[in-house]
């Protein structure tokens, strides 16, 4: 997925929600059991959890980065790359802190339905923000490929 597909998703998924809290605000206001109990603790929880688990993991992306640049002894070759992971790794902590403001600030803004449908559709869109990056960062991962410039070929012949 190209990030055009990406912020037209975005897009739709907050136009929607934004017409939905406006016409029907039950369906994704504090009515709706399951986003009462997930815009809170629970929503910061599965945030965190991503978070942490994706840093460890662009770091070890960064230090694969390194190793071929090393490799091919070329200084900056992957340039680009270490800029859209800096720039995913990035996203992905200040959606975490977006969603710290909206679950603290939710309880003492909301004050009707359509308030609480506009901050739990806020919460999902974050959330939908933070599977695409994650699509890309696993984008990233898929290209780098295996080098056996410096392995020696095996001979299968003499197995038998």
């Amino acid at each position: 997925m190209n990030r055009t597909i990406g912020y037209c998703l975005l897009m739709m998924f907050a136009t929607a929600a934004f017409i939905v809290a406006l016409v029907r605000p039950a369906w994704i206001s504090d009515q709706n059991t399951f986003l009462a109990d997930f815009v809170n603790h629970e929503f910061l929880n599965i945030l965190g959890v991503i978070l942490a688990i994706t840093l460890a993991s662009t770091a070890n992306i960064h230090l694969a980065f390194n190793r071929i640049e090393e490799r091919y002894q070329t200084p900056g070759g992957l340039t680009k790359s270490r800029q859209n992971l800096t720039k995913s790794t990035y996203w992905l902590i200040g959606l975490f802190i977006a969603a710290v403001a909206l679950v603290v600030a939710k309880p003492v803004v909301c004050q009707g339905e359509t308030a609480q449908g506009l901050f739990n559709a806020a919460a999902l869109l974050i959330l939908l923000w933070h599977v695409l990056v994650l699509v890309s960062l696993t984008q990233l991962v898929f290209r780098i490929e295996p080098d056996f410039s410096g392995v020696k070929k095996r001979d299968d012949s003499q197995d038998e």
